[in-house]
C-alpha cells in the first residue's frame, strides 16, 4: 500500500514518509497521517553488516538449473571446533558430470561476456542432452562448447564458433562436429543467423563511426541483401563485406586484412562477398579502393 502512496491527498506534497516503527505513513510538509496501522512485510531480525545478515536469513535464492542441486539443497551449518562433519562421498558419477559440465558452461560464458540467460538455458540444454543419454562416451568439453553456440544462436546474441573455440578447451574441428550432432539428435532448427547481429561488436572492435556501423546494417537489410545472406553464405563473411563497403563509402578505409583479423575470417572470403554484394546491390565504387 506504501508503494501506491506518491504526494498527501491533503497538501499535493510529495514528501511522504513511511515510518514502518510507528505503522504509519505521513505528510513530512502538512504532518496529515496518510494511512495507519501498516503490516510490516520485513524481517523481524536486524543485521548490521552483511555478514550477519547471511547467518541470520533464512531463505536463499530462487532455483537455478546453473547449480547441480538446482539450488534446492540445504546447507550444513557451520559444527563447533572438535566435531568432525560426516562426509558423503557415495556422490552418483552423473552428479560428478553435471557438476563439471555447468562449471565450463560458467567459465566459458563469462569468458564470452554472455548474460546470465544464455548460462541458464545452456544449463537446461545440457539436461535434456542427458536425460536423452546423448553424453555418455563423448567429451563434454566439446558438447558444452556446441550447446553454448546452439543458446547464442537460438537467443540471437552474436557469437561464432571460432570465437567459443578460443576459450573452450576442444579444437574448433570437433565442437562443429558435436554441433551438428546435437542438431540432429535433438532436432533443433536454427534459423540463419542474421550478419547484421554481428556488425555493431565488430565496428566498435575496428573503430569505426556509428555513420558506418548504420551503413553497414542497410547494406545487409536491403531485400537483395537478405536474399544473398540465406544462399549458405556464412554470416561473418558477409558482415565482414559489408562492413568493408560501409567503410569505403563512409571514408574511414580498413583493410580487408584489419578487418579480416578482427572478425576471424579471410581475406579472399571478404572479397568474394564484397564483389557479390557490390554486383547485386548495384554498388558503384571503385574497385581498386580498398588495396593498398
Amino acid at each position: 500500500m506504501t508503494k501506491e502512496i506518491r504526494s498527501c491527498p491533503e497538501c499535493g506534497s510529495k514528501n511522504v514518509v513511511s515510518d514502518m516503527r510507528h505503522a504509519e505513513v505521513y505528510c513530512a510538509d502538512c504532518g496529515m497521517i496518510i494511512a495507519e496501522n501498516l503490516v510490516d512485510t520485513g524481517p523481524e531480525w536486524r543485521a548490521f553488516d552483511a555478514e550477519q545478515a547471511s547467518r541470520r536469513i533464512r531463505t536463499g535464492p530462487g532455483m537455478s538449473y546453473r547449480i547441480h542441486d538446482k539450488g534446492l539443497s540445504t546447507p550444513t551449518p557451520v559444527m563447533p571446533p572438535g566435531i568432525r562433519r560426516v562426509r558423503w562421498v557415495n556422490i552418483d558419477s552423473n552428479e560428478k558430470t553435471l557438476t563439471f559440465a555447468l562449471v565450463e558452461i560458467d567459465r566459458m560464458a563469462c569468458a564470452l561476456k554472455l548474460p546470465a540467460n544464455i548460462k541458464e538455458a545452456t544449463s537446461v540444454l545440457y539436461r535434456r542432452a542427458a536425460r536423452e543419454n546423448l553424453i555418455k562416451g563423448r567429451s563434454i568439453e566439446e558438447l558444452v562448447s556446441a550447446m553454448l553456440y546452439i543458446v547464442c544462436r537460438q537467443y540471437g546474441v552474436p557469437r561464432t564458433l571460432k570465437e567459443i573455440a578460443e576459450v573452450s578447451r576442444s579444437p574448433l574441428k570437433k565442437i562443429r562436429r558435436a554441433y551438428i550432432f546435437l542438431l540432429r539428435k535433438l532436432e533443433i532448427k536454427l534459423a540463419p543467423a542474421d550478419p547484421a547481429l554481428f556488425i555493431p561488436r565488430f565496428c566498435s572492435e575496428l573503430g569505426l563511426s556509428p555513420a558506418i556501423r548504420e551503413k553497414a546494417i542497410e547494406i545487409i537489410k536491403r531485400d537483395k541483401g537478405v536474399e544473398i545472406a540465406t544462399k549458405g553464405w556464412g554470416p561473418i563473411g558477409t558482415a565482414a563485406a559489408a562492413i568493408y563497403i560501409a567503410a569505403i563509402m563512409g571514408g574511414e578505409y580498413r583493410t580487408e586484412k584489419d578487418i579480416a583479423h578482427v572478425m576471424g575470417t579471410t581475406e579472399i572470403t571478404i572479397r568474394n562477398r564484397y564483389k557479390e554484394l557490390e554486383k547485386q546491390l548495384d554498388l558503384k565504387m571503385d574497385a581498386n579502393a580498398g588495396n593498398g
